[in-house]
């Protein structure tokens, strides 16, 4: 009984972490369309905001070793290409690719990113991919193209911004999975992540300059910043943790890859995003190539 309850409360966790992240992604639709705000100001400040909660709540727990990962030559590097290649390149690109099209789409866009370690994988360990593999690269390249083309060769349903800085998202989302191995193995999460954020917001403020493009401060600017911050980032992310502790990695994964379906209809619902059928069917394509990885690497460990 007590497994099956904590298997549960796994599954809902990891539920609600796709979820509030597929939420984030809306709100920052929001915050573009209705209070003029870009991706530049919303990265600046969602950085720096998330790092000093994420660290403020690693120090109550972990607070001898809260500086210990920017201590070595190795880490100080691996921090670094974390903190530039993994974060601020990867938020800004994310959020580039909801600003020139919408949550839904930019955040399956970056859902490429699993066929992309797959593949980085394969060239690490020179080998070819197995057949499963080959179908799920061949359903990220299709699910692509029909995202971009609607399904004609000759038209470009989507921006080329749009189709860049997500595509880009993807590859910088597969380096925030893949840099911060070594240092998760060493440290907590919330500190690797709230180091992270915190160095990227430092480096980006004088860089992106949000202080020229405040806008106006009302409840639902704050509120949809919140929801990016609080929901997107930290509950989110600590809903996430601790469905991998209870489930395991591979499952919690496989569930919260529940986003970009969250992000499409929240966006939807709430902002009257329009997509179409074609549209749909390029996102169930790359979607499902998630649920293959994942059990390829199952069937790969029995």
């Amino acid at each position: 009984m007590v497994n099956k309850s904590k298997k549960a409360a796994g599954v809902l966790l990891s539920l609600l972490g796709g979820i509030f992240w597929g939420f984030s992604g809306s709100c920052g639709q929001y915050l573009f369309a209705y209070h003029g705000t870009d991706s530049k100001w919303i990265v600046t400040i969602r950085m720096i905001a998330t790092g000093i909660i994420l660290l403020a709540l690693s120090a109550v727990k972990h607070r001898s070793k809260i500086f210990g990962v920017w201590k070595g030559k190795k880490n100080l590097f691996c921090m670094s290409a974390f903190t530039l290649f993994g974060l601020i390149l990867c938020q800004y690109s994310y959020f580039t690719a909801i600003e020139h099209s919408n949550a839904g789409t930019a955040t399956v866009l970056q859902y490429l990113s699993p066929v992309m370690i797959l593949v980085f994988v394969c060239i690490k360990n020179k080998r070819l991919p197995v057949f499963s593999e080959i179908i799920a690269i061949f359903l990220a390249v299709g699910g692509t193209f029909v995202i971009a083309t609607g399904g004609d060769i000759g038209y470009l349903a989507v921006s080329t911004p749009a189709l860049f800085w997500g595509i880009a998202a993807a590859v910088f989302l597969a380096c925030y999975s893949l840099i911060p191995t070594p240092l998760l193995k060493a440290y907590d999460t919330p500190t690797v992540l709230g180091w992270g954020m915190l160095a990227g917001g430092i480096i980006l403020f004088p860089v992106f300059k949000p202080w020229k493009i405040m806008p106006e401060i009302s409840f639902s600017l704050i509120a949809a910043l919140g929801g990016i911050v609080v929901f997107g980032t930290v509950i989110a992310y600590t809903f996430y943790l601790e469905g991998i502790r209870l489930i395991g990695a591979t499952k919690a994964s496989v569930i919260s890859s529940i986003e970009p379906v969250s992000a499409t209809v929240i966006s939807a619902v709430w902002l009257g995003t329009e997509f179409s059928g074609t549209d749909i069917i390029g996102f169930i394509m790359i979607i499902s190539t998630i649920f293959i990885i994942s059990f390829w690497s199952n069937k790969s460990k029995a």
